[in-house]
């Protein structure tokens, strides 16, 4: 179970929130190409999420990218959430899913919300509650909001290289 702890200016560490788990109906599809058991077909498993990355928003909500736990490739889909957390009463919502990956977020200063998705192989804007993407490149991991426009990591299994993307 991941916690996201915060330090107030006093100097001591309180739990905000508790990610929840990430629910999946195994498919017959998906048991046979994760080698599960033809038993698990029809169940429900809780998989933890991973958080990737926390930006404070300019509504005062902090913004969380999630890996669902479990395989990343396609034999589960892209599973993959963004959530807000109110880090005064520790309420979390979830504002977007279906990424493939996401590893990294940024916060615009109006508030729009960009995702890279590392194994979708692009970055995309959150808008109605799921992905768009914004461009197209090989493995993205890192993600930066400054001077309007984003920068980006990518290409992280190779040798790495940063380009700047203005939406």
């Amino acid at each position: 179970m991941w916690t996201l702890n915060f330090k107030p200016p006093t100097g001591s560490i309180s739990t905000v929130a508790v990610l929840p788990a990430v629910p999946l109906v195994v498919t017959a599809d998906a048991a046979e190409m994760n080698g599960l058991p033809d038993c698990t077909v029809g169940e429900t498993y809780y998989f933890e999420p991973v958080p990737t990355d926390v930006e404070l928003g300019p509504d005062g909500l902090l913004y969380v990218s999630l890996l669902p736990g479990g395989p990343e490739d396609p034999s589960l889909g892209a599973r993959g959430r963004v959530v807000t957390v109110n880090p005064h009463n520790g309420n979390i919502r979830t504002i977007a899913k279906g990424f493939a990956g996401a590893t990294n977020l940024a916060v615009s200063g109006r508030g729009t919300v960009y995702v890279a998705e590392l194994f979708g192989g692009q970055v995309s804007r959150v808008e109605d509650g799921g992905p768009v993407p914004v461009a197209e490149l090989p493995f993205p991991a890192g993600l930066e909001w400054r001077h309007q426009q984003l920068y980006v990591s990518y290409d992280v299994f190779g040798p790495g290289a940063i380009a700047t993307i203005a939406p």
